[in-house]
């Protein structure tokens, strides 16, 4: 049975989400990393890394999972710079395909 993160972590991963998009948004220079979103962060209890979740057209996953986990020093050393705390996490990117799979079921349904 998994344990629900302490309010702490969850305030966290939500920062450095916001943190993440603002930077995505802002200060990457690859056009190919704009249509990245960021879904949802789930930091470990000791914050010491972090899982990134982002979704992205099907098509432009094999080229952008391999861009983001060489960017990810770029992001954690910009995050460390914006957030506030006394180790930043070491941020491993992880496509999620729920939202593809969520617009591939309205798609069925509105066949029907």
């Amino acid at each position: 049975m998994q344990e629900q993160p302490s309010y702490r972590v969850e305030r966290i991963n939500e920062l450095i989400r916001r943190e993440l998009i603002m930077l995505l948004k802002n200060d990457t220079k690859d056009a190919r990393l704009g249509s990245v979103v960021i879904t949802d962060v789930i930091a470990s209890k000791d914050l010491s890394s972090a899982k990134v979740f982002y979704t992205v057209a099907q098509n432009d996953k094999k080229i952008v999972e391999p861009l983001l986990n060489k960017a990810s020093g770029f992001f954690r050393a910009r995050l460390s710079k914006t957030v506030d705390l006394r180790h930043t996490p070491a941020l491993r990117f992880i496509f999620d395909p729920a939202p593809n799979t969520g617009a591939r079921i309205e798609e069925l349904l509105s066949k029907l």
